[in-house]
């Protein structure tokens, strides 16, 4: 027996070795951190000051030449990846959200829909329950071409350099947000590049409800503030997910009609903004049912 002590005791002195290995000195278990390779790195956009007096983000961490040669790294990767979307098949979930409010000027004030309340009301009314948020979803194997925009077209965006005020990158963890803000305002034949969110004619429909008691005048429309985001995979540079952001200034007249006739024509303006965003799954339906029978 006295023989065997000495090995007894060697081999839990190595079981306690193989016990603290997994610790730290302080007793905690030590965390693991991941590091994400990106597959394509990019500039990333690091704001660093900002002014409350003037509400202006500063990026000291960038010239104006450097923030420009970023836009274009950044926008040519946008544009190649932003293009793959209809290759392969994928499924589709496709959700919106529509506002109308007041327009502001160009020192972020807000503008008075009209002078006439009767018509701010039937205005504000189309916010609350006119307007259609619908949303549509395309099961893996079906038509991408038909579904995501451009409807019909064989490519996602036909946006250049010039169309662009800036495009910004961030990284997060295995995510990566690419933001693409066209000039403002934007011109109605850039839009169509991109954009495929109906048109401010479908709020036209809208007043149509409301022809007992006024008629709308054909708007003029001013694009601002126009944006698309793409979320991606940084490991794969696969896109998961598109948002279409759309701001339009609406200008028009109003001719009150029945009770209101006595109004008169009265102009209007107002904010018309359309955001809607695709959610991309291409994972095979099909492979995956068969590794979980497996």
């Amino acid at each position: 027996m006295k023989k065997f002590l000495p090995v007894i005791s060697l081999a839990l002195v190595f079981a306690l070795i193989f016990a603290f290995a997994g610790c730290s000195p302080t007793g905690e278990e030590e965390e693991e951190t991941t590091t994400v390779t990106a597959k394509t790195p990019l500039p990333t956009d690091i704001t660093s000051s900002y002014d409350e007096e003037s509400n202006v983000v500063t990026d000291t961490e960038y010239s104006p030449e450097a923030l420009a040669a970023n836009t274009k790294t950044i926008f040519e990767y946008f544009d190649i990846h932003i293009n793959e979307l209809k290759s392969g098949k994928a499924a589709v979930s496709m959700s919106q959200s529509k506002r109308i409010s007041k327009a502001v000027d160009e020192n972020d004030e807000s503008i008075p829909m009209s002078e006439n309340g009767y018509v701010n009301a039937a205005i504000s009314a189309l916010d609350s329950y006119m307007l259609n948020t619908d949303g549509a979803n395309l099961e893996y194997g079906e038509d991408l071409i038909a579904f995501l925009p451009v409807k019909g077209e064989s490519y996602v965006s036909r946006l250049t350099l010039d169309d662009v005020e800036s495009a910004t990158c961030v990284d997060d963890g295995q995510v990566r947000t690419i933001t693409v803000t066209l000039k403002s305002p934007a011109l109605p034949a850039v839009i169509e590049k991109a954009y495929d969110m109906g048109n401010i004619d479908d709020v036209m429909k809208e007043f149509e409800k409301a022809n007992a008691y006024m008629t709308v005048e054909k708007p003029e429309l001013t694009y601002k503030n126009c944006e698309i985001i793409i979320r991606a995979d940084v490991t794969t540079d696969e896109i998961t997910e598109v948002e279409y952001i759309k701001t339009i200034d609406v200008s028009s007249a109003v001719t009150g009609t029945g009770k209101l006739e006595s109004i008169g024509t009265v102009p209007v303006i107002f904010n018309y903004s359309n955001s809607v965003k695709y959610s991309i799954d291409r994972s095979d339906p099909a492979t995956s049912t068969t590794l979980a029978e497996k």
